[in-house]
């Protein structure tokens, strides 16, 4: 009887003592948000959670008890504060079937924050292990942490404390020992960007002799040439590049691989990986395209992200597009100098691509959001551009959600521009390749879950799979390449 007692009275001490009980207010304004007004309409079926990326890295992240904690309006357990490591690829929102949007509730958290008490309890208590954990994952866990904390201007100092102190962490050497049957073994990596690396990273660590070979004058990919240095410093990504090179990986930079050169790779390499990103830019298809002053994205943005600036910039810039790619590049226009920078799309603006919080970080810069409209024809004097007209949008899609944008011919608009940054879309660019692996519409056709092509020795990752991915999926497709590798080189000893 006293044993019963004495259980009974553990239990409610220890219900006594919990620090995690409901905070009725914290649960309305979460709801409140326009980013969290979805959250009511989640049942916890936990499709988000097994199609999250980062659930796969780090144990504490599942989005649908993530969301729970929310709906209880609980917010100070690690597993309340992990929405810091959602990276909104929005893999969870597009296959949740009570149309929840998972991303955006995470973002309305992060919105609640700065008023959040278990925010700086999980900083200053659970967070600096998270990132160790993460580490252990990928090549890129400061990267990674950067991008999703959305972090812009003046950072928290313990958080920069945390983000030093994992940087100056010594790397794992080389796992020889493990797999002594690979060490005599060598890969080439055609690509420096997150799926590249990442897979770089694994195999050196098994002991493979990895060789990178890279187009651009400097490695990183997307997130040197893509990402603006407001959103990413380059030291971040330097320092974690650095890392991978110490771990023996040999990074060729100013290199690129054609038709014959890709041949005596496949033939003098034990494995192959294909991660050149998607690095071509669409067409707008319309007269004037091809005017001075008019430019893709991804090329003005790599200017911009190489030099610091954009020689020829001009004072009245109109940027096409509603993707993320597009608000990068009105974001850097702005630092550009440029006077006046107005952004138009198809979409409306309930259904632009980018996320909401970076539309309205570059409305906050000064840029002008022009929804529902397509551009008509560029118009110029002495083959230089002077403005453009467009037309209004009626609808993008068709009843069965296939691109088929209707126009209203009536409806026009024309607006003074000196530069146009176009970015409707981009492509891996994989001509190199000539025919001897099977694709589809330019993209790389691979087992899902091995990444191997249809050449027995040859792999495939990234945008170059995927036509364009989030980092975190970049991430996902270089880990799993390496690990099919490393099994396909072991195998091959048999």
């Amino acid at each position: 009887m006293q044993e019963l007692k004495s259980g009974k009275e553990k239990n409610i001490k220890a219900r006594k003592d919990t620090s995690h009980r409901a905070d009725p207010d914290f649960n309305h304004r979460v709801g409140e948000n326009e980013k969290g007004k979805t959250l009511k309409y989640c049942y916890q079926c936990g499709r988000c959670t097994s199609s999250c990326p980062i659930a796969k890295l780090i144990d504490i992240y599942r989005p649908n008890q993530i969301i729970k904690l929310a709906k209880l309006g609980i917010r100070d357990l690690p597993q309340s504060s992990a929405y810091l490591f959602c990276s909104a690829c929005t893999l969870c929102t597009k296959c949740c079937p009570q149309k929840v949007k998972v991303h955006d509730i995470m973002q309305a958290l992060k919105d609640e924050a700065g008023e959040d008490s278990g925010f700086g309890k999980f900083i200053s208590g659970r967070f600096e292990e998270v990132l160790e954990k993460l580490g252990q994952k990928m090549p890129f866990p400061i990267v990674y942490s950067w991008i999703c904390f959305n972090t812009e201007g003046e950072v928290d100092p313990e958080i920069l404390s945390i983000f030093d102190r994992a940087l100056a962490r010594p790397v794992e050497t080389p796992d020889e020992e493990s797999f002594p049957e690979l060490n005599n073994k060598n890969v080439a990596i055609i690509g420096a960007g997150p799926a590249g690396l990442t897979a770089a990273w694994n195999l050196a660590r098994a002991g493979i002799a990895v060789t990178v070979f890279e187009n651009l004058s400097e490695p990183g990919g997307m997130l040197k040439a893509g990402i603006p240095e407001y959103r990413l410093p380059k030291n971040i990504v330097d320092t974690e590049i650095e890392k991978i090179k110490s771990l023996g990986v040999e990074i060729r930079t100013s290199t690129a691989v054609d038709k014959d050169f890709f041949n005596d790779l496949v033939q003098n390499y034990s494995a192959v990986f294909i991660a050149t990103g998607a690095f071509v830019s669409r067409k707008l298809r319309v007269e004037g395209e091809d005017l001075q002053g008019v430019v893709s994205a991804l090329e003005f943005l790599k200017e911009y992200n190489m030099k610091g600036k954009v020689n020829n910039m001009g004072k009245k810039a109109v940027v096409i597009g509603g993707g993320n790619v597009a608000i990068d590049a009105a974001g850097a226009a702005i630092r550009c100098g440029a006077e006046s920078v107005k952004l138009f799309c198809l979409e409306d603006r309930e259904n632009m691509p980018a996320h909401d919080w970076e539309i309205q970080a570059i409305v906050s810069d000064g840029v002008e959001i022009n929804p529902s409209w397509g551009p008509k024809i560029i118009l110029g004097t002495d083959g230089k551009v002077t403005g453009i007209e467009f037309v209004f949008c009626k609808s993008v899609f068709d009843e069965n959600k296939r691109f088929s944008p209707k126009f209203d011919e009536k409806k026009t608009l024309q607006v003074e521009a000196d530069t146009i940054i176009t970015a409707i879309g981009q492509a891996p660019d994989i001509s190199f390749l000539g025919g001897d692996i099977d694709s589809v519409r330019g993209i790389i056709q691979v087992d899902p879950y091995t990444m191997e092509t249809s050449l027995p020795n040859v792999f495939a990752g990234g945008d170059s799979v995927k036509g364009t991915a989030s980092l975190i999926e970049a991430i996902t497709t270089g880990n799993t390449a390496a690990e099919s590798i490393i099994e396909y080189l072991r195998g091959s000893e048999k």
